[in-house]
């Protein structure tokens, strides 16, 4: 209890945070403190449907009467919004997160203060604009934001969590920088990307560590100050350019083992490459759920250069349902409040946001349900992808991904730092799509894994190198049975088939389109012959002029190779479907992976006949039965769903004796037939997302 308070008493609850809250960020102006009314906006942040908000607090602009001298207060500031804040949220049964910011600070300090600022490699101060970004190992971060902090936290003991905006440990070349990374590794700060550098290496572990450590020491701290009070960062857990993860220092699994939860941005800005990534915050959520309750952050801008150009409505509503429907926490950043002056996207939300609210006993106990995994690496995007990770790694991580997702098969993704046995053996397929970069202790679990009766699918050069980027002489994985010799570029123009089963869903088609690197093997000695061999390259057929457009001969180097391993098997396809799928949309790559997958897998617990760009999640209800979610991204094709495309008669197939089913959206029963051991649902219209409760 506090001053601030009145004599109101807030029990805080760590465990809040580890459910599936729904949060709204009133991303305040300064301006915006004008005449502010802090019980209406809370009062409007209720009625939309959050049971969380995250509100403006210091660190940059401090929106509390702060004694700290080297804390601007915000000059608009008509009364102590902090306080009004808590008492105001708290009212009404909200959580609040309040934001600080210690990656910037003013132009004025710089004289007085030089230490606290980041240098580039000539040593000048590095700017964010007109502002001066900080050091992540000054005096700033290591004793400023702690004194700003305890201040807050003494004055306001009620604060539920704080959340810091920009958390990115940024390079710096100051004297103390580069002191202290030649105290850890031996090395002199390396004053650039050259991945041949054991230095530069080095450098890229010894950032991830640090930043988690100061994470930690933080969060420890904040607990101490005031028990009971969390800490949670801006993050991403995965991006378009997983360079920026690495430039920031984020690696997700260390630091969730202090926060909270996992609070990471999936802003789907109209400026991010195209073709455009649809799966960002449903993806993030799959990724993030393996290790800690993951909150996804939507911005409600168009871009990060245009706050107040709202994101098209189908496109916010269609990425918040793919958080709920992984078991995620949804949250949108607006810039400022609900009087937008962009205001087409404001009732979606808060339809999305109602409908979770009013379902949220299905959404609190729903368990998603994956038949297969997929294995995601920053590890390989860094010392494998280097500098070029999208196109080295990425887009075959992608595009494993988008294969499974237009095959409608249940799936996940695990965090390479979040794996173990007992998770990997509750998957009966688990895919490698090129993870190159490889630990020997997880190439074992994977081996392990394998022999104990999994199914593991991998591409291209996984396994190839070790954990720092060595290319290993030969791969890591013994379930492969193969053994590299030699690496060939864009050796052949088609692969061909001998045996028809490999592309059930093309009958008509003998060959694969071919382009791109293929690995040439042989069989490891100590492997048992394989199970199957095939798709054999045809040389490149460099004169396409139509009368020398054929070919005469075949190789005999197989591009698909299975063999069994204890009472498993794995996969082997010594080049990229995944990568020519994500840059050709090649269709015979998807159809080739997915009948690998349901070879291996069996049985699904759930299929769709949808068109391939509606998304199907499936979970386990509390009560049981099945929680179905069918998001539509059909308008989307490659750009921004601005548009919704209903769809008519989606059946989906699902596992198991149904008695019935119910739409939560529109209320209506949904006709159920048996089909053997399975069960037929007949959803009659679409439109952008349906949830679909079954008993």
């Amino acid at each position: 209890m506090n001053e601030n308070n009145g004599n109101r008493t807030w029990r805080k609850d760590p465990s809040f945070w580890g459910t599936r809250f729904r949060l709204i960020q009133p991303n305040l102006r300064k301006i915006d403190a004008k005449g502010l009314d802090v019980r209406a906006l809370m009062d409007e942040i209720a009625e939309w449907g959050a049971n969380a908000v995250l509100v403006n607090g210091g660190g940059i602009v401090a929106w509390y009467p702060t004694d700290h001298p080297h804390q601007a207060v915000n000059e608009y500031l008509e009364t102590d919004f902090v306080a009004e804040a808590l008492e105001a949220a708290h009212e009404r049964g909200m959580r609040v997160l309040v934001r600080m910011d210690v990656s910037k600070s003013y132009p004025q300090l710089l004289e007085r203060h030089p230490d606290w600022f980041r240098r580039d490699a000539e040593g000048r101060v590095a700017t964010h604009w007109e502002m001066l970004t900080t050091c992540p190992t000054g005096p700033f971060w290591e004793d400023y934001n702690f004194r700003v902090v305890e201040e807050l936290l003494g004055r306001y003991p009620d604060i539920d969590g704080i959340f810091y905006n920009a958390f990115g440990y940024l390079r710096c070349y100051c004297e103390r920088c580069k002191r202290l990374f030649k105290e850890a590794t031996g090395y002199e700060l390396p004053l650039r990307e050259d991945w041949d550098d054991p230095a530069w290496r080095a450098f890229v572990r010894y950032r991830y560590d640090r930043h988690a450590d100061y994470n930690r020491r933080l969060a420890e701290f904040i607990d101490r100050v005031s028990p009971g009070t969390v800490l949670t960062i801006d993050t991403h857990v995965t991006l378009d350019s997983s360079a920026f993860i690495r430039e920031s220092g984020w690696y997700t699994p260390q630091f969730a083992s202090a926060n909270a939860c996992i609070t990471s941005e999936a802003f789907n800005f109209l400026d991010r490459p195209y073709p455009r990534w649809v799966y960002w915050a449903g993806e993030e959520t799959k990724i993030g759920g393996h290790i800690a309750q993951t909150c996804i952050i939507l911005s409600y801008s168009k871009t990060i250069y245009s706050r107040r150009a709202a994101q098209p409505a189908p496109q916010i509503g269609y990425d918040l349902m793919q958080i709920a429907a992984n078991g995620g926490s949804p949250a949108v950043a607006f810039s400022g409040m609900f009087d937008q002056d962009d205001r087409q996207s404001l009732p979606m939300i808060r339809r999305v946001y109602t409908f979770l609210r009013d379902h949220e006993d299905e959404y609190a106990a729903m368990k998603p349900l994956a038949d297969v995994a997929i294995v995601y690496s920053q590890r390989t995007a860094d010392v494998y992808g280097r500098e070029r990770p999208a196109e080295r790694w990425q887009d075959h991580y992608r595009g494993m991904y988008e294969m499974l997702a237009h095959s409608h098969i249940p799936f996940t993704v695990l965090h390479e730092g979040s794996v173990t046995l007992e998770k990997l053996k509750t998957f009966k397929c688990v895919l490698l799509p090129n993870i190159a970069a490889m630990t020997d202790e997880e190439a074992a679990l994977f081996d392990r894994y394998v022999e104990e009766g999994g199914h593991l699918i991998c591409t291209f050069e996984t396994g190839r190198y070790d954990e720092t980027g060595r290319e290993r002489p030969e791969p890591a994985l013994r379930c492969i049975g193969r053994t590299v010799t030699g690496k060939l570029d864009d050796p052949y123009s088609y692969l061909v088939m001998r045996d028809k089963r490999w592309l059930e869903e093309y009958p008509e088609t003998d060959l694969l389109l071919f382009t791109g690197p293929f690995l040439a093997t042989a069989p490891r000695p100590d492997a048992a012959g394989p199970l199957a061999e095939d798709l054999f390259g045809v040389p490149s057929v460099r004169n396409t002029t139509p009368e020398f457009a054929y070919w005469e001969t075949t190789e005999d180097m197989p591009g698909l190779t299975i063999h069994a391993c204890g009472r498993g098997t794995a996969a082997y396809l010594p080049w990229g479907p995944d990568k020519l799928y994500r840059d050709l949309g090649v269709p015979e790559c998807r159809s080739l992976v997915a009948g690998l997958v349901k070879r291996a897998a069996g049985e699904l617990t759930a299929a769709c006949d949808a068109p391939r760009e509606v998304e199907l999640q499936i979970a386990a209800r509390g009560e049981g039965g099945y929680l179905i979610h069918l998001l539509n991204g059909v308008g989307a094709r490659g750009g921004p769903l601005t548009e919704t495309v209903p769809v008519s008669g989606v059946s989906v197939r699902v596992r198991g004796a149904v008695r019935s089913a119910r739409s939560l959206v529109t209320g209506e029963a949904c006709p159920v037939e048996t089909d053997g051991e399975a069960s037929v649902i007949t959803v009659p219209r679409l439109e952008l997302f349906d949830a679909i409760i079954t008993e």
